[in-house]
């Protein structure tokens, strides 16, 4: 470690992290040369934020049930991933082709729909296809969540392995064309919108491919396109085959093209767009050669520059999950106390007929209580859908201060400290003169403080524990004399009473002896007197 790591780690746990992310990634085979070693230390570090403390929370929750499945560790190590996303016969396979390099029997390039597969082109050391339930089945791919959507859809995926060089740093998902009609819809055997949101969510690049001779978004794709809303910052657009048109009509290709998206997105400002053509072959039209070009070198660098940015991207991951997590639990904790009072008897129906009228109003509540901002809340409608299916609703999450105090603790201190190795932001001058002290110390004199750290405070809770354990010895010893003293005094208070009683007895048979002496010589005294007067 150098000593640039110290300025930012004084956390003994963040740094026993840190350490054990460093040993597993040396007991793994060392670092990829591709990648940047401090990169690959944080995210390994932040795996093990996210898996040992806020994965458990995401289950005792059952925040999986309302927001998806939880993250893998071979989602949170994967390469960086593009999802080529269009309708049919837009060039999303040959974009591909142009990108790799690639020659290969696989890719089927015809301008009717061709592609009726999800394929993963990920790198391997030869050229092979691996079937839908082998690939999620291998830990080192990261699409055993894919799963959850059946044998209808694993049919129809499949993940190719191609030795490319630029496949080492970069992985491309080719989706099939978009189709426009309800029977095409159908006949998929699968929720091709659900397939494609869970995709999006888990690549760092999404490209909507554009045909510039097809601007008409048909309704599956204009779905496809809502449903990844929320992975906006990832979108970007690709206006194809734009070498055919001269550049007057392209300015209104470009124009209508736009327009149509500020519609479906719902914002006036649309993602960043690519014009080009993107094969090898000479341009058409050469009006705009010098735009073209640029275009392409453009996207070439974003493609470059994306395992540059893959652990920023990794930690914004982690934080927005932690975040939702949060907005969870207050309202489970918000539904579970306004729960009203049933009888047993159909207490399931009645309480999702209350929950349908009532969640607007909770939401509201949930807002005001907290201080959560409206956008930070899952959608309405999606949130009633996933609880109308929930089966126990006396199994909502509480509000437990401790685990949110923790889920604020992995936002503002935990996740911050490691984002600070790769957030590439100097610091302000007022900092200068502290950070440059902490730069000259090494990681003995950190080890070195954060253990006298620990023993001072092992110390002063020894200490207080002694005078814990004297103070309830002094109150036993105490409680002890205070009852030994009753007993003496309990027991001479009892031979005094014996006592008593003994003297008040012999007192009593004294009187009643002199008594009897006294009624004796009266008696004497009576029969003399009456002898006498007998005598006389």
């Amino acid at each position: 470690f150098s000593p640039e790591f110290a300025s930012v780690h004084k956390d003994i746990d963040l740094w026993c992290i840190l350490c054990r992310s460093a040993h597993t990634m040396a007991a793994a085979g060392g670092q990829d040369p591709e990648w940047d070693d401090t990169a690959q230390l944080v995210v390994h570090s932040l795996k093990s934020l996210y898996m040992e403390r806020l994965r458990p929370i995401e289950v005792d929750s059952h925040f999986n049930h309302f927001h998806g499945a939880a993250m893998t560790s071979s989602e949170l190590e994967a390469r960086p991933q593009v999802l080529m996303v269009g309708q049919y016969s837009t060039g999303k396979t040959s974009l591909i082709k142009w990108i790799t390099g690639i020659e290969s029997t696989f890719f089927d390039i015809r301008p009717q729909p061709s592609t009726d597969k999800f394929v993963a082109v990920v790198h391997g050391d030869e050229e092979k296809v691996i079937n839908g339930d082998a690939a999620t089945c291998l830990p080192d791919l990261p699409y055993h969540g894919l799963s959850k959507y059946g044998s209808g859809f694993l049919s129809k995926f499949q993940v190719l392995v191609e030795p490319a060089e630029i496949l080492r740093r970069i992985s491309f998902v080719d989706t099939p064309g978009v189709l426009s009609g309800d029977k095409q819809r159908l006949s998929r055997g699968y929720d091709f919108h659900e397939v494609a949101s869970w995709l999006a969510s888990r690549c760092d690049l999404i490209l909507l491919l554009f045909d510039a001779h097809k601007l008409d978004i048909s309704d599956e794709f204009k779905e496809v396109i809502e449903a990844m809303r929320s992975n906006g910052d990832k979108c970007r657009c690709v206006l194809n085959k734009a070498d055919e048109i001269d550049g007057e009509n392209l300015v209104k290709v470009y124009g209508a093209l736009m327009w149509n998206l500020g519609k479906i997105l719902g914002t006036p400002e649309v993602a960043r767009m690519y014009i080009g053509s993107f094969w090898d072959q000479e341009y058409k039209c050469k009006d705009l050669q010098r735009l073209l070009d640029q275009d392409r070198k453009d996207l070439m660098q974003e493609l470059r520059d994306l395992p540059r940015n893959v652990c920023v991207r990794r930690v914004n991951e982690v934080v927005a999950r932690a975040r939702m997590v949060k907005v969870h639990l207050a309202l489970g904790d918000a539904i579970r106390n306004r729960l009203p009072m049933v009888g047993s008897f159909g207490r399931q129906w009645r309480y999702q007929l209350w929950i349908a009228d009532h969640l607007p109003e909770i939401f509201l509540e949930v807002v005001k209580d907290h201080q959560f901002v409206q956008s930070d809340l899952p959608a309405i409608d999606k949130f009633r859908e996933r609880l109308l299916s929930f089966k126990d609703f006396s199994q909502f999450p509480k509000w437990d201060h401790k685990v949110v105090a923790d889920l604020d603790r992995l936002i503002q201190v935990d996740v911050p400290k490691l984002m600070s190795l790769v957030g590439g932001v100097s610091a302000s001058g007022l900092r200068d003169t502290k950070a440059d002290a902490f730069k000259t110390s090494t990681w003995n004199d950190i080890a070195l403080s954060e253990s006298r750290t620990v023993k001072k405070s092992s110390c002063g809770v020894g200490c207080f524990c002694l005078i814990l354990l004297l103070l309830i010895f002094l109150m036993l010893t105490t409680g002890a004399v205070v009852l030994f003293l009753a007993g003496d005094l309990q027991h001479a208070l009892e031979t005094l009473r014996i006592n008593a009683g003994k003297a008040v007895a012999r007192w009593g048979t004294s009187l009643a002896h002199q008594q009897g002496e006294v009624d004796a010589s009266a008696v004497s005294s009576t029969s003399a007197s009456s002898a006498a007067s007998s005598e006389l």
